[in-house]
């Protein structure tokens, strides 16, 4: 018996032949597509990965957009604390400076919610993407599933016919088939984290309309004028 060994990205392909065997077309076609299986298996696992961590980073940068929004709930807080909203002179009643600070406050507060209104064209990019890989991978029926791996059975099937060594491809097999189910794994791991970030936009989104609505009582300052 001698080792065919492939080095693959994904994880390293190692089973044994006969010595100066000589394997049908066939054969070789079957193990051929056991080495494609693992190029779909690598595709799929850069890209979930991928998607992942641009999941992760969009985040990030929502949680930016959250704090901002926190900052100005408070601001927002302060300020009226210092108004008597009931008054029906403010606009009179209130210093000039004090209704210029105002006024910077509440274009702080509508360019908060413009930036995280565009900030879905982030979060539409990965919405699209989360489709596409769900539709693929998870809701329909797998390209290459773990638990129904046929690729080799024909082999297996008629394996005194083979010249690979059953016992060394079915090790490898195992191999393949545990990375695959890793794969998966990170699959599940991505939705979460996509999930996560859905509704966290979600949640900031409703805190930031809240905000844009609790302000416009500044409005009465600048219309009476």
């Amino acid at each position: 018996m001698k080792t065919l060994t492939i080095d693959h990205p994904l994880r390293t392909i190692s089973y044994k032949v006969k010595d100066n065997s000589f394997p049908t077309p066939y054969e070789l076609q079957v193990l051929d597509n056991y080495r494609l299986a693992h190029d779909q298996v690598w595709y799929m696992k850069r890209l979930f990965e991928s998607e992942k961590a641009e999941a992760q980073l969009a985040l990030i940068n929502l949680h930016k957009l959250d704090e901002e929004q926190e900052e100005l709930s408070r601001m927002l807080t302060f300020y009226k604390g210092e108004l008597d909203i009931n008054d029906k002179k403010l606009h009179a009643n209130v210093d000039i400076h004090f209704q210029v600070e105002l006024r910077n406050f509440y274009n702080s507060v509508i360019e908060q919610q413009q930036k995280l209104v565009r900030f879905y064209d982030h979060i539409g990019i990965r919405d699209r993407e989360y489709t596409l890989i769900t539709d693929t991978y998870y809701k329909e029926e797998k390209p290459v599933d773990p638990l129904h791996f046929t690729v080799l059975d024909f082999v297996f099937e008629h394996y005194e016919d083979m010249q690979v060594d059953i016992v060394s491809l079915d090790k490898d097999l195992q191999e393949f088939l545990a990375e695959l189910s890793d794969v998966y794994r990170l699959l599940d791991a991505y939705i979460a984290q996509f999930n996560l970030l859905y509704r966290t936009y979600e949640t900031v989104l409703k805190k930031t309309a809240q905000l844009t609505r609790s302000v416009q009582v500044f409005q009465v300052i600048w219309e009476n004028q």
